[in-house]
């Protein structure tokens, strides 16, 4: 599943910065940290908690994985395992071209 965050806050969270610096108040502390909580919580969702990055040996190709830290569950695999297959059967094949 992809996830995109949307490119502004909701409205409830747009800050107008000449009102809360005239204001200054618990409302406008309120809501700068509503709005810090908000742009955290959608990093979290856009960015990746892990992404690995290995070498197939067989194949000689880097392997990258992207790894949902809340659910351990495979967001993102590149090349996916057809292509990985592939690769393979043509190393195997240029090693026996190479033995020979």
């Amino acid at each position: 599943m992809d996830r995109i965050a949307p490119s502004a806050p909701p409205p409830e969270l747009q800050l107008r910065a000449p009102q809360l610096e005239a204001d200054g108040g618990r409302a406008a502390e309120a809501a700068k940290r509503r709005l810090a909580e908000h742009q955290a919580a959608m990093a979290d969702a856009v960015m990746p908690n892990a992404l690995s990055v290995r070498l197939d040996e067989s194949s000689q190709r880097f392997v990258q994985t992207l790894t949902d830290a809340n659910t351990q569950e495979t967001l993102r695999r590149y090349p996916s395992e057809a292509q990985l297959a592939y690769s393979r059967a043509v190393m195997a094949y240029l090693r026996t071209l190479a033995a020979k």
